[in-house]
């Protein structure tokens, strides 16, 4: 997704942050392009100035309830197609995540019928 720039200085970008419905596909992306499960810490600090982390927690929420990605057993986040590698001691997560839908509406779109 391209960026959305308002303002751009040699010290300073301003740009739009992406909509909720937009950010799902996003953390996907993310994931994708690192290329290994990631932990949620590190979707947090990747989008740090952009969004907050309650609304990637929603993003990551709403792609797990989709089965895009997958929760690894030491809490790590990847797509299902990924080889998932312990590192060290391996500990399992106490508290699974709560896959939810998030209630997200694209563009609005207006439908017009004729009579």
């Amino acid at each position: 997704m391209p960026r959305r720039v308002v303002f751009e200085d040699k010290d300073i970008i301003v740009e739009i942050s992406p909509r909720d419905y937009e950010l799902p596909d996003l953390v996907y992306e993310a994931i994708k392009k690192k290329g290994r499960p990631v932990l949620f810490q590190e979707l947090v600090k990747e989008f740090s100035g952009i969004v907050g982390e309650d609304r990637v927690r929603k993003a990551v929420s709403h792609l797990l309830a989709l089965k895009k990605i997958i929760e690894f057993p030491d809490g790590s986040l990847g797509t299902p197609d990924m080889e998932w590698k312990p590192s060290g001691i391996v500990r399992k997560r106490r508290r699974r995540r709560i896959a939810r839908l998030m209630d997200i509406e694209g563009p609005q779109r207006i439908l017009y019928t004729v009579t």
